[in-house]
């Protein structure tokens, strides 16, 4: 008579682990388990709910609990609210909650084992070869029962391979930033106030949401060649509608800039104009959490080729200078960059101290260096230095912008300075109808020598468009300097 053997399993360490819990919260970021980890059904259902009150940000203690559990009317053996309470008193402390999730993460890959050579049986006996042998691959990849060795195991990389095989090709979304790859990739747009981050932003949005070249000027000058199109979500926190409306209205109005009113940039740009939208925040603890809006975003921005958080600081509820927030911060932006295929771009302010220095390194950013230092393109912006200004007596000097890229990780060699200038178009009274910055050729020197004026032809370009039955005469800005 063959004795029936249970699947590998611990009951008291599943106890204990869900026991922790109530201590301490944080211990289900910690530990990532699913529900399939826990072997009693009971067990797989009060996770399962533990998780969803957490998603939904709400403290988790017995009382909560039964109450969700109640309301999804479900029952649990020797009455709900007993049982929750003695699950709350199993263990003193949460401190071996990791030992606990270890074991039963042990546990479940001896069960997916255990399956596995059951079905190997079974293709055995049916003669199907396919089948033993992807049987046999799974069996190999789990053969190592710590779960450690498993993870690494199942990362490696093979050097000899390496070695042996041409590597793929480095592809950027735009600029330098990198497509996402397994880590997840994010870069950062760092500078003062004032220094047009959020006109650049928008720039890089209508590039890759259109394939065109990054704000090209008149002449044909641009900041970064045209990246392949794909579709970009610009979540902005700072705007209203009609502040961005009018933005891309001027840029749309700037010469060569009218594919920005077409159906194909209209279908690939999706502006998100959000109040609140929260990517870190703190527990009841103080602790530093995952904020709800991750996996919001998550969803909605799935397939995107880029998405454009501006700013940063407005997304992070919690200290931002704090070590574990930074840490935090970088690994949520890796994660929604790896889920969504997309590459993460944020704003983000220079610090006090940088802005004094006139800094032009991806470390002066504001808030923990763990944020800068995770990115893997940085783009410093800059406006004029006042004793330059004066000395070379610079006009029109509010109009120009320095572009520096800080930081760019997996580029052969980084871009120089390149400069942002804003273009003015008026109508033929001379008023303004629109502006907005684009990339210059010049220098804001060269502005002060008459030679260039005489012989470069774009600082006399005038061209005439007809645009709601008004002649507008799009008129460089240096003439007026």
């Amino acid at each position: 008579m063959k004795v029936l053997q249970k699947p590998p399993q611990n009951i008291d360490a599943e106890k204990s682990f869900l026991g922790a819990i109530f201590l301490d919260n944080t211990v289900i970021d910690r530990e990532i388990l699913t529900p399939d980890d826990f072997y009693l059904s009971i067990h797989k259902q009060i996770y399962r709910t533990i998780l969803d009150l957490w998603n939904e940000r709400s403290g988790i203690d017995p009382i909560t609990l039964s109450d969700r559990l109640s309301k999804e009317g479900i029952s649990l053996d020797g009455g709900r609210k007993e049982y929750i309470d003695d699950l709350s008193n199993i263990v003193p402390t949460a401190a071996n909650a990791s030992h606990y999730a270890r074991i039963l993460r042990e546990k479940t890959s001896l069960r997916r084992v255990k399956n596995l050579i059951v079905k190997l049986d079974q293709a055995i006996g049916n003669a199907d070869i396919e089948a033993v042998g992807r049987i046999r691959g799974e069996i190999s990849t789990l053969r190592n029962l710590s779960v450690d060795t498993d993870h690494y195991t199942l990362h490696r990389l093979d050097a000899a391979q390496c070695a042996m095989t041409v590597p793929p090709i480095q592809e950027y979304v735009v600029g330098h930033l990198p497509v996402p790859d397994e880590i997840g990739i994010y870069g950062l747009l760092i500078g003062p106030d004032g220094v047009r981050k959020s006109w650049l932003a928008l720039h890089m949005a209508l590039a890759v949401a259109s394939g065109r070249p990054v704000a090209q000027g008149p002449d044909g000058t641009f900041l970064w060649s045209a990246p392949r199109p794909g579709r970009v979500a610009y979540i902005t926190l700072e705007d209203s509608k009609n502040v961005l409306w009018r933005r891309i209205w001027n840029i749309a109005h700037m010469p060569g800039h009218e594919w920005v009113g077409t159906q194909e940039t209209n279908q690939n740009l999706d502006p998100l104009i959000l109040p609140e939208f929260t990517l870190m925040t703190l527990d009841h603890n103080k602790n530093p959490v995952e904020g709800p809006d991750v996996k919001r975003i998550i969803k909605y921005a799935g397939g995107s080729r880029l998405i454009i958080i501006d700013p940063l600081t407005e997304v992070i509820d919690a200290d931002e200078s704090g070590s574990r927030e930074g840490r935090l911060t970088a690994n949520i932006l890796r994660k929604i960059s790896r889920e969504t295929g997309a590459a993460i771009l944020a704003v983000h302010h220079q610090s006090k101290a940088g802005m004094l220095n006139r800094e032009k390194n991806h470390q002066s950013s504001r808030g923990s260096s763990k944020i800068p230092a995770g990115s893997r393109w940085s783009v410093v912006l800059q406006g004029l230095d006042p004793d330059e200004v004066v000395k070379k007596n610079i006009k029109g000097f509010g109009d120009w912008t320095e572009i520096i890229e800080g930081k760019a990780s997996y580029a052969v060699s980084m871009n120089g300075e390149k400069w942002l200038k804003t273009l003015r178009i008026c109508d033929g009274t001379g008023r303004e109808v629109a502006s907005a910055p684009v990339a210059s050729s010049t220098r804001p020197s060269d502005e002060t020598a008459p030679e260039r004026k005489k012989t470069n032809p774009n600082l006399n370009l005038k061209l005439v468009a007809d645009q709601n039955n008004c002649n507008l005469q799009r008129e460089n800005h240096y003439e007026q300097d």
